[in-house]
């Protein structure tokens, strides 16, 4: 069936008008934006569900019934096909209380690609359709490097750029401690330094007693030649890999992969605990936690497999406590995507079920230092007055010397943690000179309509100024307000010394005369001074970097021969005049772009008497 598109008005007669199909929901407000987006094998009876008089007082359901102004369904042929449609529209329209896992950025891919003569391992955000192989996610960095570490012990890839790679004419001095084979210099061979990254490649792919089967019949080969320095290396190698295998527990004798996914749930969040075991050992663990709305329980599973699995490995078996509804839909979205057969199960007895018990516990234990954090969170609402729960807090500073290279910093902290991949700095654009009241102004200006679009609502916005600050940022929002929905606005200003006392903070609010003062010591003065402190070390940090490129920009302009095209390279590569200053002729022959006579005449502007 063709996707159908129905909306109807909440009236006392629409829930009889609604088709018994399946397909997706999607309930607007009066002005038309979406609040939530559902889906169902009988769209008839999932909606009556939300508007039957029972004893149900879910916050979503009496938000339901107030906000929704009218509902659009879209009828699909399967289940599956309107859990696709669902996901799709999800990622779309970015409803307000669906739960959406916000963080991917965070994980790391490890990238190979095989179309170079010699590929180096590359550490990424994001995949691309470039024809490279690619692994992960993994959600520890720091694990993931000490891995790298420790691989690079065992097999000498380069890791240096391929700027480099191509430019080089001596090894380096990874090469002079074993931690690169120098293939730039022809001290290794296309078909051994590719063997290391067939080896590489089966340890990422967790194939490991593979490999060591591989290397132990090469290295009892290589024995029976007399080849006994090879043989040994082989050896090393051997025991090396066993010995980072002994650091993980085989928890199963079953060699094949699968995901334990642990829930629990509060009053607000639900919280997800996932163990990863590849071959029957405990490979790694991740957690999320999220406001659930109070949607049902099914629905945030079923969403959250969806989004879990849209980018990562798909395992064989996924165990869960309870089935989702959907459970046959999800099955076969989740074989559309890895190609083979995925069963989502509730295991009953054996190591599966204490797994299972062992990432619930880490679920609820991850909401319990949650709900520590949301009192700290209840003190600073109840404390400052304001309307909204601080869930999403964003700090903004002004960074600049005499009104030169303005910069303004917007950092994010999300359930009192700072979320660094949210963080923005804003290049000032329309304000000349010092003019701090101006520039928070065009921040927060371009910081609310980037808010209206990508319906990323901040709960509160702490200015870093006093009370002429707040007003500018405030009347920015006010002129906005229709838009948006209600955002605290406070101003944090220390007051000034005074040597019979210790240092005070005060808190701005708009529409207050007075300023609210905040002892030393105090628990609210510390996690205000965290977010602020954090803030404008971004800002300065920003700025800074502004000042020192500009500074180099400025230099390289008086050198003949430099154009936009390799300015904008030196400025890529060395970032400061002082870098640049102190690189060797070799180095700017390194560059992309800069010939022998170009390399000489930027050698020669900084050491006139070289040349």
């Amino acid at each position: 069936m063709d996707n159908i598109n129905k909306s109807y008005n909440i009236t006392n007669s629409f829930l009889c008008e609604i088709p018994e199909h399946p397909g997706v929901y999607i309930m607007k407000d009066k002005n038309g934006q979406v609040l939530y987006i559902g889906k169902s094998l009988n769209l008839k009876a999932r909606v009556k569900s939300y508007f039957k008089k029972s004893s149900d007082i879910r916050y979503s359901v009496r938000f339901i019934r107030k906000n929704v102004k009218s509902i659009e369904f879209s009828l699909t042929s399967t289940e599956k096909e309107a859990l696709i449609l669902e996901n799709n529209l999800i990622k779309k329209l970015k409803p307000r209380y669906n739960i959406r896992l916000r963080d991917d950025k965070n994980f790391f891919y490890i990238k190979i690609n095989r179309n170079e003569t010699f590929p180096r391992i590359e550490l990424i955000r994001k995949r691309k359709h470039d024809g490279a192989s690619y692994f992960g996610p993994y959600s520890s960095s720091k694990n993931l490097k000490e891995t790298l570490r420790h691989l690079n012990t065992i097999y000498p890839l380069r890791s240096c750029k391929n700027s480099l790679f191509k430019n080089r004419s001596r090894p380096c001095l990874l090469y002079q401690i074993n931690k690169c084979s120098a293939p730039c210099c022809g001290k290794i061979s296309v078909i051994d330094y590719n063997a290391m990254v067939d080896d590489i490649i089966l340890i990422l792919k967790c194939k490991k007693q593979m490999l060591i089967k591989k290397l132990k019949s090469a290295m009892h080969k290589a024995s029976d030649n007399f080849k006994f320095e090879h043989a040994a290396m082989l050896r090393d190698r051997i025991y090396a890999i066993e010995n980072s295998l002994e650091k993980q527990e085989i928890i199963s004798s079953n060699r094949t992969n699968k995901d334990i996914i642990g829930i629990a749930l509060n009053d607000k969040y639900v919280s997800f605990n996932i163990l990863q075991v590849i071959e029957g050992r405990l490979e790694g663990t991740d957690n999320f936690l999220m406001n659930h709305n109070e949607i049902p329980i099914q629905d945030i599973i079923s969403s959250f497999i969806q989004q879990f699995y849209h980018e990562r490995p798909i395992p064989r078996t996924i165990y869960l406590k309870k089935l989702p509804e959907d459970n046959q839909a999800l099955q076969e979205w989740l074989k559309d995507r890895s190609g083979k057969n995925v069963s989502i199960i509730s295991p009953r007895r054996g190591t599966n079920i204490k797994l299972l018990n062992q990432a619930n516990m880490n679920a609820l234990q991850n909401l319990l230092i949650e709900k520590e954090r949301d009192n700290d969170l209840l003190v600073l609402k109840n404390s400052l007055g304001l309307k909204n729960f601080p869930n999403r807090i964003e700090c903004f500073d002004i960074s600049t010397f005499q009104g030169d290279s303005p910069v303004g910093s917007n950092i994010v902290f999300i359930d009192g943690q700072p979320k660094k991949t949210f963080y923005r700095k804003y290049n000032i654009k329309t304000v000349t000179g010092q003019d701090d009241f101006a520039m928070i102004r065009e921040v927060l200006q371009r910081r609310l309509t980037r808010t209206v679009q990508d319906k990323d609502y901040p709960d509160l916005c702490i200015i870093d100024g006093g009370k002429g600050q707040l007003s500018c940022a405030f009347d920015c929002y006010t002129k906005m307000k229709d838009n948006l929905p209600h955002i605290d606005f406070i101003a944090l200003a220390k007051e000034p010394k005074n040597n019979d006392k210790k240092i005070s903070e005060r808190v701005f609010l708009p529409n207050r005369k007075n300023p609210i003062i905040l002892r030393e010591g105090t628990g609210i003065k510390n996690f205000l001074d965290r977010i602020r402190d954090e803030a404008h070390r971004f800002a300065v940090t920003s700025h800074r970097r502004k000042r020192k490129i500009k500074k180099l920009t400025s230099k390289l302009i008086s050198i003949p021969g430099i154009g936009k095209h390799r300015e904008k390279l030196l400025i890529q590569h060395f970032g400061s005049v002082k870098k640049l200053k102190s690189a060797s002729l070799e180095q700017i022959l390194h560059i992309p772009s800069i010939g022998p006579s170009t390399a000489k005449i930027i050698f020669g502007y900084f050491h006139p008497d070289l040349i």
